[in-house]
């Protein structure tokens, strides 16, 4: 076997293990496996004598109705299309089948999204404003 073969999975493999090592660290993975295949040996030594970042914990978000329906419909209206092209090459009537419920599926989530997204509150444009300042006898005109 070619030794720069060897040398360069030994490389990549010190990587891997650096990016694991980071990770430990508080680190990012990414950062440290891009900068280990640069630096190599040398990144595991800062790794290894630098001190953790200490952790910042994250307060978790549930994910609400409308993020998941928008979510779905993208998810649901890309493999349509898929769906579509694929029955399109095949000339098969269940692959357009497919796609048209997947269509439907995804304008629904869509719906969803738009009717239980929530609303802005307060006035939006300069004609609601007016209306607002009419109500409150604050017109000045």
């Amino acid at each position: 076997m070619d030794p720069n073969a060897v040398n360069s999975w030994g490389w990549f493999a010190l990587a891997l293990v650096n990016a694991g090592l980071a990770e430990q660290k508080n680190r990012s993975r990414l950062a440290w496996f891009l900068l280990s295949l640069l630096l190599g040996p040398f990144a595991t030594l800062y790794i290894v004598a630098w001190p953790a970042v200490p952790e910042v914990p994250q307060p978790a978000q549930p994910l609400d109705l409308p993020t998941a329906s928008l979510a779905g419909g993208i998810v649901l209206s890309v493999a349509g299309a898929a769906a579509g092209v694929a029955a399109y090459g095949s000339n098969s009537w269940v692959g357009w089948l497919a796609a048209g419920i997947l269509a439907a599926l995804a304008l629904a989530a869509f719906v969803v999204f738009v009717t239980k997204r929530p609303r802005r509150d307060g006035p939006v444009s300069m004609r609601d404003l007016d209306k607002l300042d009419q109500r409150e006898g604050l017109d000045q005109r």
